[in-house]
């Protein structure tokens, strides 16, 4: 067995001596190539992924406010940074050390709470809570390390205390604490400046410091300080957290690209400024927006949101994490129906081709011998090189996805050719390959226990179905032919579609 070189993970304060890139303000750190490239906002290019040990990775994504209930723009954004940390671990065998941060001080929930006359722990942990769930039930892993402010006060107020005694930080008159920008010659890095940051506030020295530390209003909750009574402002709460799990380094930063600035450019500068480096995170990925019709952003202020459960009323987790599959993680996707019946068409086929594989695997009525077909296994070559070239490039799936359906369309000509050519050895590594890359993704392609006895009737429905239509095809029963029809609409209406063949009909369970 194979033992990795954990020193980074014992000693996190070692900080890796960085060049720049190619003329670029991203700084590419010394150690082990792996041989996968990904767009980095700083370099504003795609860029090598290089780790301390070739084989581990330290990752934080950016959790949500806890004041509200999810919508399917949270969805889209988390299901795609599950994809990306499947691939990295099933396809580059990189071991994630993965956390993620749950606001649960914030002005949204404390107002909240006050509306409601509930404290703002219990809106926080309703919300969470059902977070969580929302999660399960899109098959998102959940990080076996969860941050929340709440828990991380003491974490925050020596973080900032530090940026203070570093002349980084100021004290306001009304207590709040600012981070100096004009001390951080790289702010701006992450993308360029934009006309302001935070609201103005007479209180800060330049227009663009922000809050590291919020003094204390009237029903609001606080913590005492040096410097004050008050609570964390946003942006600290991600570095403090991320400093106490990772150290002074951190290899991926993830989130919704609405975070890029100024979230997270402010961690940067502040964590850069805490750890007195040049570089925090090595590498930011940006999840594009889900947008609806018209190209708006969903998002809570805007009331056009979809929640998850609602979602799941009309589509299932695998449907929409197809519609993530099929597009690139760091664009916008427009959500629609059209999307959505694409994305459950591409599915069907996956499901068609592997019942109706496994099928022509299983024929026993064959009279032809076994062809072992060097076509067919070069075909899957090919596809199994060029899907693992795209996971290097920017975790290109929607690629990925095209090449199966390449793949699975040369294969059904053989399949469904007549007379039948009966090479069950490749058809079979076809059907393996399919099924392992796309579990692999995250899809759940295997029925469930519950439903093998419900699979049963159908298959009785559908075999009895196929015998009373070959029938009406024979004898030209056109009355007992509508009727073998009216059955297959009933079925689709109940989520079951059938495959008509002249062999053996076949069917999968649809939205």
């Amino acid at each position: 067995m194979k033992v990795f070189n954990l020193t980074f993970v014992r000693s996190l304060s070692h900080v890796c001596s960085l060049k720049p890139y190619k003329d670029t303000k991203w700084l590419m750190p010394n150690g082990n190539p792996t041989g996968i490239y990904v767009y980095n906002c700083i370099a504003n290019q795609r860029v090598p992924i290089i780790l301390n040990d070739p084989h581990i990775a330290t990752w934080y994504s950016c959790g949500p406010t806890v004041y509200e209930s999810a919508h399917i723009g949270h969805a889209s954004c988390y299901v795609k940074l599950d994809i990306i940390q499947r691939i990295l671990k099933s396809f580059f065998n990189i071991k994630i050390v993965s956390a993620m941060g749950i606001t649960d001080i914030d002005d949204k929930i404390i107002k909240k709470g006050l509306e409601s006359k509930t404290h703002f722990t219990n809106i926080a942990k309703q919300y969470e809570h059902e977070f969580w769930l929302d999660m399960a039930s899109l098959n998102v892993a959940k990080p076996l390390i969860i941050t929340r402010v709440s828990e991380h006060i003491n974490s925050i107020e020596k973080f900032v205390q530090r940026l203070i005694d570093n002349d980084m930080a100021y004290v306001s008159k009304n207590g709040s604490v600012y981070f100096d920008t004009d001390k951080f010659s790289n702010y701006g890095k992450l993308q360029k400046m934009q006309d302001s940051g935070e609201p103005s506030d007479d209180e800060k020295r330049n227009k663009m410091d922000f809050a590291l530390w919020k003094s204390h209003k009237p029903e609001e909750p606080y913590w005492d300080t040096p410097w004050g009574k008050g609570r964390p402002g946003w942006h600290i709460e991600c570095s403090a957290m991320v400093s106490k799990v990772f150290g002074s380094q951190l290899d991926i930063h993830a989130g919704g690209v609405d975070l890029q600035f100024p979230h997270h450019e402010n961690e940067e500068a502040q964590s850069c400024a805490y750890h007195n480096i040049r570089q925090w995170a090595n590498y930011w990925i940006h999840v594009g927006h889900l947008n609806v019709i018209g190209d708006t952003k969903m998002s809570k202020s805007l009331q056009n949101t979809i929640s998850i459960p609602d979602l799941l009323k009309s589509y299932n987790a695998d449907t929409f994490r197809m519609a993530c599959l099929l597009t690139n993680y760091r664009y916008s996707m427009e959500f629609s129906n059209q999307l959505m019946e694409t994305a459950e068409s591409v599915l069907n086929k996956f499901k068609f081709f592997i019942t109706d594989a496994t099928i022509y695997i299983n024929n026993n009525a064959t009279s032809v011998s076994a062809v072992y077909s060097d076509h067919i296994l070069k075909n899957l070559q090919k596809t199994e090189e060029a899907n693992f070239e795209a996971l290097k490039v920017d975790f290109d799936t929607a690629t990925c996805i095209n090449n199966l359906l390449t793949l699975l369309s040369d294969t059904n000509k053989i399949i469904k050719s007549d007379p039948c050519e009966y090479c069950p050895v490749p058809v079979t590594l076809i059907v393996e390959y399919i099924v392992d890359i796309l579990t692999k993704f995250g899809l759940k392609l295997q029925e469930s226990e519950d439903t093998v006895l419900s699979n049963a009737m159908i298959n009785t429905i559908v075999e009895f179905r196929h015998s009373v239509r070959l029938n009406a095809i024979s004898s030209k029963n056109y009355e007992l032919l509508s009727a073998c029809d009216i059955v297959r609409d009933k079925m689709k209406s109940m989520k079951v579609q059938i495959n008509d063949s002249h062999k053996t009909p076949s069917w999968v369970i649809t939205k």
